[in-house]
């Protein structure tokens, strides 16, 4: 992960704690990936420090729960959610990795985040003292996660601790957490030394001037030089790989288009990488159709093993997914949305990982909608009694007819009895003040179906019955109405 310089006139607010960072002359190392981060001076706090970091053992435990509980409800409501992996306990001289695991909690999109790291004394890392942040920034969709790595070298004994920080353009704190290493003294470990500081060279002093003797009156000597101090040893820094991964691919397509995705993984350490796995997998409606020689597929992922990666060094493995929209959509639907992963998982490093999503787009226009006619339905209401005695019942018949050659699609039955009617038996159906509603009906091509109610009213007179046949494929519908005669005693 590469870091950049950083400035801001604002004090960041770190997880409920006000905390500043005090000036000093910025570091500039030949081609360092790692930058300081620079910012206002704040009163009651060293540079690099960080906040009790170096509390003492008289303070009370319940300060510490409370604390504790505190900091685990915060964490919960934190927009990105931030959890770090990696040695709890170390020697001074040990060189150290933290898997930070950012995962986006918001339920929106995050995009240009920072991430700044504040570390203890104890803690080296080769570009600078605490503290530092990442080159560039990182966009994290909703309900997406993504992994950086931190390497530094013990150098202190003691607790030393570090913390990661999520900031977003405006200096508003995102999410954070921090980790600490119980650091054992080592005395066989040389700490490395800053490069001694270039300048104009001073002008050699001039000596004063000697009284020789005469030739005749000196002494005859023989001059001994005096011995040369011995060449300084120029402090070397350890040598250690530096892995980093990145994704690339389209953002969107039309369905049934071929998308390409790209993974570069680049050694930017001074150290061979470990031989690694790349995995690539991906969401429903990307399919698998060509990738880069000495891959192996399963399921919906296809993995490749890396060899050992030298320092400057890349490695490449592509792979080309079709896109695919869902069943049934159509060009003024909304565009479906799949996602590409690719993770790098090597020798003591934690998994690396990237993403890239596409939104897919389908190109079948929707069909135009036809009449109840045009699709070949038919419907019919009849009863059979009529007329019929007050007090006593008829019974009607529905039948839904498909003459056409294409199944009818979900069609909706509704029957109305008169006012005043009284259903009667134990039929399957939901009423509702006196609609008589229907499960949703599919006839096949040359299909029909049949349903019977039987009703009673007490009051005389001519009653009317009215049968409904709907569907959201259907442009408009069927009416078919029945009246009965009801006379008196």
């Amino acid at each position: 992960m590469v870091y950049a310089n950083l400035r801001h006139s604002a004090a960041v607010r770190l997880a409920g704690l006000h905390r500043g960072i005090t000036r000093r002359p910025p570091f500039t190392p030949a081609a360092a990936p790692w930058y300081p981060l620079a910012g206002p001076a704040v009163a009651g706090r060293r540079e690099g420090a960080l906040p009790m970091s170096r509390c003492r053992w008289f303070v009370a435990p319940s300060f510490w729960i409370a604390a504790a509980l505190l900091a685990h409800a915060a964490r919960a409501e934190d927009a990105v959610i931030v959890n770090i992996t990696g040695p709890l306990a170390g020697r001074v001289g040990d060189r150290v990795t933290y898997d930070v695991e950012l995962i986006n909690n918001s339920g929106r999109n995050l995009e240009k985040l920072r991430v700044v790291d504040y570390f203890d004394a104890g803690f080296h890392h080769d570009a600078s003292k605490s503290p530092i942040e990442q080159k560039g920034t990182i966009d994290l969709p909703a309900n997406t996660k993504r992994w950086v790595k931190l390497e530094f070298l013990l150098d202190e004994p003691g607790r030393q601790c570090h913390r990661v920080e999520i900031l977003d353009q405006q200096h508003t704190f995102m999410g954070g957490a921090t980790e600490c290493c119980q650091v054992a003294p080592n005395p066989a470990f040389v700490p490395p030394q800053p490069p001694a500081a270039t300048g104009p060279a001073a002008p050699a002093a001039v000596p004063a001037p000697v009284a020789v003797p005469p030739l005749a009156a000196a002494p005859l000597a023989t001059a001994t030089a005096a011995a040369a101090p011995p060449p300084a040893v120029p402090l070397v820094p350890p040598a250690a790989p530096a892995i980093a991964l990145d994704l690339t691919g389209p953002v969107d397509a039309v369905s049934g288009a071929v998308t390409e995705y790209v993974a570069t993984v680049r050694n930017t350490g001074n150290a061979a990488s470990a031989p690694a796995v790349l995995e690539f997998s991906w969401d429903d409606g990307l399919s698998p159709q060509e990738a880069s020689e000495g891959y192996s597929l399963a399921g919906s992922r296809v993995s490749w093993n890396l060899p050992a990666i030298a320092p400057g060094k890349i490695e490449k493995r592509q792979i080309n997914l079709r896109a695919q929209s869902p069943a049934g959509s159509f060009a003024d639907s909304p565009a479906a949305r799949a996602c590409v992963r690719a993770a790098l998982t090597t020798a003591g490093i934690g998994p690396i990982g990237d993403q890239e999503c596409l939104q897919i787009r389908a190109t079948t226009p929707r069909p135009r909608l036809r009449t109840p006619s045009e699709a070949g339905l038919r419907l019919s209401l009849s009863d059979l009694d009529d007329p019929v005695r007050v007090g006593d019942s008829t019974t009607l018949v529905c039948t839904v007819f498909n003459d056409g050659a294409a199944p009818s699609g979900p069609l909706n039955l509704v029957i109305d009895l008169p006012r005043g009617a009284r259903m009667l038996g134990d039929a399957r159906v939901r009423v509702d003040d006196g609609r008589v509603l229907f499960d949703p009906i599919d006839l096949g091509p040359g299909r029909q179906q049949s349903f019977e109610i039987t009703y009673k009213l007490q009051e005389p007179g001519k009653a009317t019955a009215v049968a409904t046949v709907s569907g959201a494929n259907l442009d408009g519908r069927l009416d078919r109405s029945c009246p009965t005669e009801f006379f008196g005693p």
